[in-house]
């Protein structure tokens, strides 16, 4: 099998004849980036045992416990974009397999914080933690300069994301009601 990435890419995707062949090669980079961080969390979800939207709710319940914040099921609604019930179902399943636990909230005894418990925590930190390391010292060795300037393209390239899926999300929509 070869390896791909070894190759010069034909730029096909972006062959409208008006990009410079510099500007190719870096929307090139960046999909290979994509791909190499997509494959990344395969790896991860596979060796947790978990599913993409799991790891994606373990995400964001351990980022919010590092900031001192605690996180309900209405809150993963709308984090993750999917139904009270699905999230449910996700927490169930947390908690079966021992991710994360329910506490009670201190003034709504109706609703329950969702928290990570600390073997899941040990657990990311023991599957990602050298290559955030490593991560973190390519950013590191970057100038202020060049931060700035790396800051403004990842920038500029979700508003162009996010303008294409709105565009996209308009277009199935309208599509959707002639049917």
């Amino acid at each position: 099998m070869s390896d791909v990435t070894e190759q010069p890419s034909s730029g096909y995707w972006y062959a409208d004849g008006r990009s410079a062949p510099a500007s190719v090669d870096v929307l090139n980079l960046l999909r290979r980036y994509r791909e190499s961080e997509r494959r990344m969390r395969a790896r991860t979800r596979g060796s947790m045992g978990m599913g993409e939207t799991d790891l994606l709710a373990l995400r964001y319940l351990l980022e919010a416990q590092r900031r001192g914040i605690s996180l309900t099921q209405r809150d993963l609604v709308a984090r993750l974009q999917i139904s009270s019930a699905s999230v449910s179902v996700l927490i169930d399943r947390l908690v079966r397999d021992d991710h994360v636990r329910r506490e009670p909230h201190p003034t709504d005894k109706r609703s329950v914080y969702i928290v990570p418990t600390t073997g899941t925590d040990h657990e990311v930190r023991q599957t990602l933690g050298r290559m955030h390391q490593e991560m973190v010292s390519v950013v590191d060795g970057l100038s202020p300069d060049e931060l700035a300037v790396v800051g403004r393209f990842l920038q500029g390239m979700i508003g162009a994301v996010e303008t294409g899926a709105a565009a996209l999300d308009a277009k199935i929509e309208s599509d959707g009601a002639t049917v």
